[in-house]
């Protein structure tokens, strides 16, 4: 009886540990797991911090370049009303003035005062390209307030530092903006501890804190650097109450678990093959979204879209794309959306020589020629010229820099234009994309949604078609649903865009249906206001 007593006991303590163990292993695993995806947000917060402060610097600079041009001489009524001019113009300036003999001499806010002799400190530093920049000073208006000062050839603005740091985060993380150069301080966030930040800083973001995650980015084009964190959170904290909790719990529901557990890694197995299944017999669709001419209003080509339904359910493409990145399935996919187009819009592409369709690329084919080879073979005798088919590939497929940059130019070689798609999620600078050669900026959906809206995340849009305009390559914006947003687009040199606002996904069959009401819905604004150049 002792003995069976003894065998039970143990049965049960085995059982319990064959319960426990893979549970927190799990758990283990998961802490783990939340520490990694807690630094590379936060790393991507603060890349996002960057473009900011790269932003407000942009701003003053742009400020300094109008006061330039200011009319009449200096502090004459004709010259302080174009000063207030800059000053309402950029929403980061708050004060521009002129500066003489280490005086104020007359700003919008202070007037003239030349007569008063207020003096003016030595700036704190000087940059490389001439720019003198104060930090933190006092202005003559306030004995409490401090401004960062930006100034050159005799003309100064003013700017609040929190402009730096001004960024819309539910969470609040602290945020710390740095001259790298002078090892100062810009900005911090309310809350944070600037000489917690330097420190961070100067250890490149790599501290041993239990309290505190810290990411630390700098700008590419100017002396700034960005530090910031985020509180640690942690599963694994009270690891006690967990195992006995589990204790408790897996003698009674181990075997539910396990069979929940069965099922679920079962399906998950499953569904990788189903989707090879229906790759291999081309049972996955291609739709295609029509990209306007802006200006015109004349469909110039589509974005190939893949779509699959599973036992009458549409499988979302964010979910079995990344499958088929994850199992090896990305390539043969995109093989089968290319030649679906050919079949599908062979005729219509063959009909119009300047109409074009964009198929989305793997980072893996950026990395080689494989998808540049097939797209030769698979348009040899077609009679579908090279430029009708464009390639798309987002920002994350870069990283392999070298062997991209020469998948690129084969492809352009080829005949093929190049986009990149999503742009601005992947917060590329500007000497970045200066690397590569390629021909169009796809502007994500999510900066197209804040145009007319008052939310940090607004300004992204401007910033990111001025960099377009720098870089001389065309603009395609991405998720365009109102008529303000075609109208701000077009003010800002935008060519093309595409969204709800001219029309959903569509099947080859639609697409044709559609392209040709849309002509004839042209022709009489074309006869009214003359010829359209597109």
């Amino acid at each position: 009886m002792i003995k069976r007593l003894s065998l039970i006991s143990a049965s049960v303590a085995l059982g319990c540990i064959a319960t426990i163990l893979p549970v927190m292993t799990s758990i283990y695993i998961a802490d783990e797991d939340a520490e990694r995806r807690e630094q590379r947000d936060l790393q991507e917060f603060a890349a996002k911090a960057v473009m900011r402060a790269e932003l407000v610097t942009y701003q003053a600079f742009a400020a300094l370049s109008d006061m330039g041009a200011a009319p009449g001489k200096t502090c004459s009524p004709a010259y302080i009303e174009q000063l207030a001019r800059v000053t309402f113009n950029y929403r980061y300036v708050q004060d521009a003035g002129a500066y003489g003999d280490g005086q104020y001499l007359c700003s919008p806010l202070l007037g003239d005062v030349r007569a008063r002799h207020l003096t003016m400190p030595p700036p704190s530093w000087r940059s490389n390209d001439g720019y003198l920049v104060w930090f933190r000073q006092k202005y003559p208006l306030s004995d409490a307030r401090e401004d960062l000062r930006i100034g050159r050839n005799g003309n100064y603005v003013s700017i609040d530092p929190q402009s730096y740091v001004d960024l819309i985060d539910p969470a609040r993380r602290p945020i710390a903006v740095i001259n790298i150069e002078t090892n100062t301080v810009l900005a911090v966030s309310p809350g944070a501890d600037g000489d917690d930040m330097l420190r961070a800083w100067n250890q490149a973001g790599h501290v041993d804190n239990e309290q505190w995650h810290y990411a630390a980015a700098r700008s590419s084009t100017r002396p700034l650097g960005v530090v910031v964190k985020s509180a640690r959170t942690s599963l694994f904290s009270n690891w006690t109450g967990l195992l006995a909790m589990w204790l408790s719990v897996g003698v009674l529901v181990g075997g539910l678990l396990g069979w929940v557990a069965f099922r679920r890694v079962t399906r998950q197995l499953s569904f990788p093959a189903t989707l090879q299944w229906a790759i291999a017999r081309k049972n996955i669709d291609v739709n295609f979204q029509p990209i306007v001419n802006l200006a015109s209003g004349e469909c110039v080509g589509v974005e190939a879209l893949v779509r699959w339904q599973l036992n009458g359910r549409f499988i979302s493409p964010e979910i079995f794309v990344s499958v088929a990145e994850e199992n090896g399935l990305i390539q043969p996919l995109t093989d089968l959306v290319l030649d679906k187009t050919i079949v599908e819009l062979s005729t219509l592409l063959r009909s119009r020589p300047t109409f074009y369709v964009s198929i989305n690329v793997s980072s893996e084919d950026l990395c080689t020629r494989r998808f540049v080879n097939i797209l030769t073979t698979r348009l040899e005798g077609t009679g579908i010229r090279p430029a009708q088919i464009r390639i798309e590939a987002t920002e994350r497929s870069f990283m392999d820099a070298d062997a991209t940059r020469e998948t690129i130019a084969a492809f352009r070689n080829a005949g093929h234009p190049v986009y990149i798609d999503d742009f601005g999620t992947g917060y590329s600078s500007l000497s970045y994309l200066q690397t590569f050669t390629i021909d169009v900026l796809k502007i994500d959906k999510s900066f197209i949604d804040t145009i007319g809206q008052d939310a940090a995340s607004s300004i992204v849009a401007p910033h990111i078609i001025q960099m377009a305009h720098e870089l001389g390559v065309q603009i395609v914006a991405e998720g365009v649903e109102h008529q303000v947003q075609i109208d701000y687009l077009v003010q800002r040199g935008v060519q093309f865009g595409q969204g709800w606002f001219f029309a959903k996904a569509m099947r080859a069959e639609e697409l044709g249906t559609w392209l040709d009401e849309r002509s004839l819905n042209l022709q009489p604004m074309n006869q009214e206001h003359g010829p359209i150049e597109t």
